[in-house]
């Protein structure tokens, strides 16, 4: 049942402190839940469905400026873990490789080049 899993993943995967105002947003909690899925082999709902298993297991949201985010709630455990990585931008480095001198058959390369 749907509400089932809903609730094993709260238990496991959140924990709720009451000085914790800000939270999690929907993108992030809908995430979370996503990596936990894979990390357990599960078949995840669609997102609406997950709003309303969400209410259903008793955890209420708020909107700010349009966003619902869910007050108090922090993440935990191993599904934290992999969403955090897989969710934080790859940088692109520039990577920048001096030339490589052309030298003849009786050249030898320069003591600080080797």
């Amino acid at each position: 049942m749907t509400d089932t899993q809903i609730g094993v993943f709260l238990r496991e995967c959140v924990i709720y402190e009451e000085d914790n105002e800000q939270g999690l947003d929907l993108e992030a909690l809908y995430g979370l839940y996503i990596s936990w899925c894979v990390l357990g082999n599960k078949v995840p709902i669609p997102e609406s469905a997950f709003r309303t298993s969400v209410r259903l297991n008793g955890v209420k949201h708020h909107k700010r400026e349009g966003i619902r985010y869910y007050p108090g709630l922090r993440m935990i455990g191993d599904a934290a873990r992999d969403y955090v990585l897989n969710s934080v931008p790859q940088e692109v480095y520039e990577v920048v490789v001096p030339p490589v001198p052309v030298l003849d058959d009786d050249e030898a390369l320069p003591a600080a080049a080797v």
